[in-house]
C-alpha cells in the first residue's frame, strides 16, 4: 500500500504538531532546535500560515532563556502559546 502524497493542509498540521512539541520542550528551558523545527517554521511561513515576525518571536522564545523580571517566564510561555494557537487557527480556517 502506497502512502498518498501529503496535502498542504496535512503538512500544515504536521508542522504545527512539531512546533507544539518544541513549545512543550522549551517550556522549562531553551532548546537547541532540530532540523524538523526549522523546516516546520519555514513551511508555515512559506504557506502564509505564519508571518515573519511570528516566526522570529517563536524562535526567540524557544532558543533564549527568560529575562530576570519575575514575569518573564510567564510572558515567554504565553508568547509561544499564542504563536501555536494562531497558526492552528489560520491553518484550519476556524475562528
Amino acid at each position: 500500500m502506497a502512502i498518498p502524497p501529503p496535502s498542504p493542509g496535512r503538512m500544515n498540521r504536521f508542522a504545527i504538531e512539531i512546533l507544539d512539541a518544541a513549545r512543550e520542550n522549551a517550556e522549562p528551558a531553551p532548546i537547541d532546535p532540530n532540523p524538523a523545527v526549522r523546516l516546520a517554521l519555514a513551511w508555515l511561513a512559506h504557506n502564509g500560515v505564519a508571518e515573519a515576525w511570528q516566526v522570529e518571536q517563536f524562535w526567540k522564545c524557544i532558543t533564549t532563556p527568560p529575562g530576570e523580571h519575575r514575569m518573564d517566564p510567564y510572558c515567554r510561555s504565553r508568547d509561544m502559546n499564542i504563536c501555536v494557537n494562531r497558526w492552528t487557527t489560520v491553518a484550519t480556517g476556524k475562528r
